[in-house]
């Protein structure tokens, strides 16, 4: 159960509706705001006008960071309250031509499979209108470090891109991005599973 949430308002978790407090990662060179910034997203402290649920920063805080190894010119950033993670790349380029990746970790489901999938893909400027019946044919199942993920590779008709796994357990969910530009988010692809790879789990 999401912290914040009754079990039935953690199982009815909308796809165009993120409970207030969760922390979504915006594409690098959008302005979810309006407008059309290519600057990219301030990492210092919470999301930009964001900020955890009660009791989320702690549960990230206290959830062991895994082990990994990042490519040598990711650039690694302040974290958020509910990241473990988070680099920007190539860290010699132009902000507008980075991309984001990161690792966060939330108590409970959030929302689902199914409900972050379509989020993603919205993001991306794609039909977030995935059901039950169609998921299985747009999501690739992977292992990262002995433990069952889904992955998706999301290229959308405006110029973004996204790469999102979840990890799933009982108690929690792992989400790890690559976002930003598209040509941007194919050249770092190789890089970001080169990535998950070397993750070692340390819950």
């Amino acid at each position: 159960m999401l912290v914040g949430c009754t079990p039935k308002q953690a199982d009815q978790i909308r796809v165009d509706h993120v409970p207030p407090g969760i922390e979504t990662t915006p594409l690098m060179g959008v302005n979810t705001a309006g407008g059309n910034s290519t600057g990219a997203p301030s990492m210092a402290g919470a999301a930009p006008g964001m900020s955890a649920l009660p009791g989320m920063a702690e549960f990230t805080a206290a959830t062991p960071t895994p082990k990994w190894t990042p490519a040598a010119n990711w650039a690694e950033v302040p974290l958020t309250s509910t990241r473990k993670g988070s680099w920007r790349a190539p860290a010699d380029a132009a902000a507008d031509q980075q991309v984001e990746i990161s690792v966060t970790v939330f108590q409970g489901n959030l929302g689902g499979l199914l409900a972050n999938v379509n989020r993603w893909r919205g993001k991306v400027g794609l039909p977030g209108d995935l059901t039950d019946a169609n998921l299985a044919d747009n999501v690739k199942e992977i292992t990262l470090d002995g433990r069952p993920a889904e992955m998706v590779s999301l290229d959308g008709p405006a110029g973004q891109s996204l790469d999102g796994v979840l990890v799933i357990r009982p108690d929690r969910v792992w989400s790890l991005l690559l976002s930003g530009g598209t040509d941007a988010v194919k050249a770092q692809r190789a890089a970001f599973r080169a990535f998950l790879d070397s993750i070692q789990w340390q819950d």
